[in-house]
């Protein structure tokens, strides 16, 4: 939904897009084209119209960089898609229905770069959506996030991760090899930080330059 993130990581796709002069600070191009409002209409429809996508990551940039009312107005378009793709299932054959939501995911690196932001108001939004998307069939609320390094595990963290789960949302980590985090046991220190606080280390990638393109490599 846009560019603001909380930094700009060393393992992060958009440093090597600015080194190549993909990205730019041409802010007079960068402009949108069309209001915000005009935008979500037009990306709700495509999911909703769409046979096989059940599965919807708000990342940007950072989920959690919006305001609270602006990620309230998004989760919400959401949920409303979500009911007129089950209502218009129910007058479609079979062969020819709408694939219906089960997950929501939001990419946010905060959790790590500021914690803090997991607020009060934060918390009702997140609770909320989650307590209608279930009663509508979604199954899944994933907070995916990025921890590098133990270190990076502070008693505030610790608080965000604890209202998170509370809120009913899951909370799932990537990690990217690189030399800082992967040397003296970082990279099993922070998995088993993680794992004691209730967060699912779902997967790890390195990136390397393969004929002068940056690839991912998963695990």
């Amino acid at each position: 939904m846009g560019r603001a993130c909380g930094g700009l990581c060393a393992s992060c796709q958009r440093m090597y897009d600015f080194q190549s002069k993909r990205l730019n600070f041409e802010f007079e191009s960068l402009k949108p084209k069309e209001s915000w409002e005009k935008k979500l209409r037009r990306l709700m429809l495509y999911f909703e119209e769409d046979t096989q996508l059940r599965d919807i990551l708000i990342t940007g940039g950072d989920a959690l960089m919006s305001q609270n009312s602006t990620l309230r107005n998004i989760l919400d378009a959401v949920y409303r898609m979500a009911i007129r793709k089950k209502k218009a299932n129910l007058n479609r054959p079979d062969g020819e229905k709408y694939a219906e939501l089960v997950r929501v995911r939001l990419g946010s690196r905060l959790l790590a770069y500021l914690p803090m932001r997991i607020n009060e108001e934060l918390i009702a939004i997140l609770k909320d959506f989650r307590q209608k998307g279930a009663s509508i069939g979604i199954q899944q609320f994933i907070i995916q996030t990025h921890f590098q390094s133990p270190l990076e595990v502070t008693p505030e963290a610790e608080k965000a991760i604890h209202l998170l789960l509370e809120a009913g949302w899951n909370i799932t980590n990537q990690l990217v090899y690189n030399v800082a985090a992967s040397r003296r046991g970082h990279t099993a220190k922070l998995r088993q930080t993680l794992n004691s606080l209730g967060v699912i280390c779902y997967y790890t990638f390195f990136r390397q330059r393969i004929q002068g393109e940056l690839c991912g490599i998963y695990t």
